[in-house]
């Protein structure tokens, strides 16, 4: 027989198909005695989506409590401060903004600052108004909706200035070209105390909230002048060794001064 008829021949040669039964009959029994084949009962089904749902609602109510009811509460407050008569004066003419908000026992603690100036070498010159605060920590009740207290900031009983402090702050005043025209030189020194910077936040201490410094807080002064009726405050950045501020107040109301607003 040549080559080509037996490629031929074994070409045209049927394979009977061959059920290997044993094999499919295992592979059945795997399947059906999967986790995936097996019925549940009610209390199975219910148990595994307890466990997915419980952390689940457990984080919602963490989230709830400590983030979500607390910024509301904060929202609420500085909407209340925000339309009283008197923290709308307080922040019109003494361009201030209301800062950070801490909540306690149902009251919230608002601040209330000027707000960071921008680097500028010219000293601003303002005319002193009847009523002067610095800064304050407004008290709001939560439930009343209301404000009930303005607690005004005085800076000198917290951050208080040395001796050294106060000497050069009145030698920064002194050296000052432009102060040499404004001031006179028979003006009287009357005190020197520290001012409030713009980099303070809040503190609740002793079941009271208390405004602190921050670890970069600057140190500046207020120098008091006066003489024959007539006032100065210059405010001065002891940091930079600077000038920055001088509100004044005359009888005359006829001082003309650089940068006079």
């Amino acid at each position: 027989m040549e080559e080509k008829d037996l490629i031929r021949k074994l070409e045209s040669i049927k394979v009977p198909e061959i059920e290997i039964k044993d094999h499919k009959k295992e592979l059945k029994i795997a399947l059906l005695s999967s986790d995936y084949f097996k019925k549940r009962n009610f209390f199975q089904v219910f148990g595994r989506s307890l466990a997915v749902a419980v952390p689940v609602l457990a984080l919602l109510l963490f989230l709830g409590i400590n983030v979500i009811e607390p910024r509301l509460a904060e929202a609420n407050a500085l909407k209340v401060a925000m339309s009283n008569p008197e923290i709308k004066k307080l922040i019109e003419e003494n361009n201030m903004v209301l800062g950070e908000v801490k909540v306690s026992g149902g009251k919230a603690y608002i601040l209330l600052n000027s707000p960071g100036q921008e680097k500028d070498p010219s000293i601003r010159i303002k005319k002193a108004k009847d009523k002067e605060i610095e800064g304050a920590i407004i008290e709001v009740n939560l439930e009343q909706k209301q404000v009930t207290r303005i607690n005004p900031i005085e800076w000198e009983e917290v951050v208080p200035l040395n001796d050294n402090d106060k000497e050069e702050a009145q030698e920064i005043v002194k050296e000052n070209e432009i102060l040499k025209d404004i001031i006179p030189k028979e003006a009287n020194l009357e005190k020197i105390k520290s001012s409030l910077p713009q980099k303070i936040g809040l503190i609740e201490k002793d079941n009271e909230v208390k405004v602190v410094p921050r670890p970069d807080t600057e140190k500046k002064a207020k120098v008091h002048y006066s003489l024959e009726g007539k006032k100065w405050v210059v405010k001065v950045d002891l940091d930079n060794k600077k000038v920055e501020e001088i509100r004044y107040s005359l009888e005359n109301q006829n001082f003309k001064g650089r940068n006079n607003q």
